[in-house]
């Protein structure tokens, strides 16, 4: 299985679907998407031209309040739900009013929060690099245990300093991790 970081929070990953998570993206997806994934109303996580774009001829899942902002039509997921293999997971996304994760085939797609569900399996997680919550990001990846961890969430262009931050942390704690470029992708055995 292949998953690729397009900027922001956007991810794509190539299975038996092609899932679109959070399309605010600075790279443009490889294709249009099965399934488009919406973790949380906040503006850097939805971009109204890149859905139209890449996703929306695809089943749209999304929180109430991320639907409702958004103006998009789709199923209302919460915490506990499953959609095609993909488990839908509590998280808390700061200053959110409504928020999920998603857990597919071994990749965690945490939003931006700092609290982490415990699914099993756990190779991949994307994780966002607040250097407020660095201590609740390394206690969550302790107890994980992923063979991967990639910052996301951050202007590569602008600013690494959040990003390279939670490296230094979590390579002083052994904790496995890589910083990757926009448009780069990873293989993960399924």
């Amino acid at each position: 299985m292949k998953v690729r970081w397009l900027g922001n929070a956007a991810v794509e990953i190539f299975g038996e679907k092609h899932i679109l998570i959070d399309p605010n993206f600075t790279v443009e997806p490889e294709k249009e998407a099965d399934i488009v994934l919406l973790t949380h109303e906040h503006d850097d996580h939805f971009e109204e031209e890149n859905y139209s774009s890449f996703g929306e001829d695809a089943e749209l899942y999304a929180p109430k309040t991320s639907s409702r902002k958004f103006d998009v039509e789709g199923e209302k997921v919460k915490p506990g739900d499953k959609i095609d293999g993909i488990q839908v997971l509590e998280c808390d996304c700061y200053g959110s009013e409504e928020s999920v994760s998603f857990f597919y085939g071994g990749i965690l797609h945490s939003g931006d929060s700092a609290y982490f569900p415990d699914p099993e399996g756990v190779k991949l997680i994307f994780t966002a690099c607040f250097e407020d919550y660095y201590g609740d990001y390394i206690s969550a990846f302790k107890r994980l245990k992923p063979e991967l961890v990639v910052p996301f969430h951050y202007d590569p262009q602008d600013d690494l300093k959040d990003a390279v931050g939670l490296k230094k942390k979590m390579d002083e704690e052994n904790v496995p991790n890589k910083l990757i470029e926009p448009g780069e992708s990873i293989d993960i055995d399924k």
